[in-house]
């Protein structure tokens, strides 16, 4: 089989409980067809009611045509996601959690090319893990050492830290994807030597929301200071529900971004 030159990655922000996953039957599949997909990845760390993730969504994220979910701080919420790491290899959580279960990186292999999956997360404004550049640089050196291109999910508060890892890895990933705030970043690019960036993806879910979740709730929270479960906002008669995030064309023989853009839809 011949290897083809070109890739077309998508990679998706946040996907925020039942309204997230909703956008995702209705638009990706459609999309991932029109488009000519060849790789999907997702942040899927709040997708049971806005916190977790639990074995029904992964089974509908699969339908839909994602490849690999990817999490953050949120992916421990639920009592059994050590059971789903290890039964879904594609379901990864942050690498640079230091001794947890799962696993960080996932390799998959599209028409003879290996495309490496990389899920990292931050350091400031969290909690302490180990550095995420020194993981990225020892999972290059060793274990996505045969791959034909590196995909990075960098679940982060910190723009310049989000900022940083992307220039310092310029030209040996294809790709760094911000994700976390859940508001999609309007910088987009292609750096010197090839990586395509953004700060963040953004997410799939009500934008009538406060980062996705009611605005009543959140309100009632920040203002009191009294505690109310944070919950997903529903669409609404504006129909405000959107899926956001980025295509990427990758050269497979350069290694390098040809065109990012993103979309919110």
């Amino acid at each position: 089989m011949s290897q083809k030159n070109v890739l077309k990655i998508v990679m998706l922000g946040d996907i925020i409980g039942a309204p997230g996953i909703e956008q995702l039957y209705v638009k990706l599949p459609e999309l991932r067809k029109r488009e000519k997909i060849d790789l999907v990845v997702a942040n899927g760390e709040n997708s049971d009611n806005g916190f977790g993730i639990i074995e029904d969504n992964i089974k509908i994220y699969r339908q839909c045509g994602i490849d690999v979910i990817t999490s953050g701080n949120h992916i421990w919420s639920k009592n059994d996601v050590t059971k789903l790491l290890d039964s879904y290899p594609f379901l990864l959580r942050p690498a640079n959690y230091p001794e947890a279960d799962g696993k960080g990186h996932y390799i998959i292999e599209l028409d003879n090319i290996k495309v490496g999956v990389v899920n990292l997360i931050g350091r400031y404004f969290m909690t302490p893990v180990d550095c995420p550049f020194h993981i990225l640089n020892k999972l290059l050196k060793v274990e996505l050492k045969g791959c034909d291109l590196v995909v990075v999910d960098f679940h982060a508060e910190y723009a310049t830290e989000k900022i940083t890892l992307a220039n310092d890895f310029d030209g040996k990933v294809a790709l760094v994807c911000g994700t976390h705030t859940h508001v999609q970043t309007a910088d987009e690019q292609i750096l010197p030597k090839g990586t395509g960036y953004i700060t963040d993806l953004g997410m799939c879910g009500s934008i009538d929301s406060v980062i996705g979740m009611d605005k009543d709730v959140t309100l009632k929270r920040l203002i009191t200071q009294s505690f109310s479960a944070f919950i997903p906002a529903k669409e609404g008669e504006n129909r405000s529900g959107r899926m956001q995030g980025v295509m990427a064309e990758v050269d497979i023989n350069t290694k390098a971004v040809l065109s990012i853009k993103r979309f919110s839809i």
